[in-house]
């Protein structure tokens, strides 16, 4: 196992399951810091911030809450297979809010870059996404921009 490269604090795995609002009983430690989950987080933020492990004061706090964001959208996807939606005892019945976890991801992306995008030695724009979902409409739109923004 690789130790952490950013998320070295005793709390991370609270802040993880924080960012997707679910308790140990859905997301155990063991889940959080697999080896296809907590490195490719890591490496996806260390990608956009090469000199992470030189940052101080809030450029490493940003760092840290862009990798919190990155591990937590890693895992949204896998949720609404973990989490039970309606859950009955003799007592009560209880039915859990319905999430669209891609969607979740997706936005804890867009968290994640924009923790980024406030670290001081980020460069304001990078033409390589940091993680991508979208699909190939959105590819060929924003190519027909930077095309029409060139030929003018």
């Amino acid at each position: 196992m690789m130790a952490n490269k950013i998320l070295t604090t005793e709390t991370y795995h609270e802040e993880i399951r924080g960012r997707l609002g679910v308790g140990e009983d859905v997301i155990s430690d063991t889940d959080i810091d697999a080896f296809s989950v907590l490195p490719i987080g890591e490496a996806r933020v260390i990608a956009a911030v090469p000199d992470y492990a030189e940052l101080t004061g809030t450029d490493e706090i940003y760092v840290y809450a862009a990798a919190v964001c990155m591990v937590a959208a890693i895992l949204a996807p896998s949720m609404a297979a973990k989490i039970k939606k309606t859950m009955k005892d003799f007592d009560f019945s209880f039915e859990n809010q319905a999430v669209n976890w891609n969607d979740r991801s997706l936005k804890l992306v867009d968290e994640a870059n924009g923790f980024i995008g406030l670290i001081s030695t980020v460069q304001a724009y990078s033409n390589a996404p940091l993680f991508g979902l979208s699909g190939p409409t959105r590819e060929k739109e924003r190519r027909r921009n930077d095309v029409q923004g060139f030929c003018s």
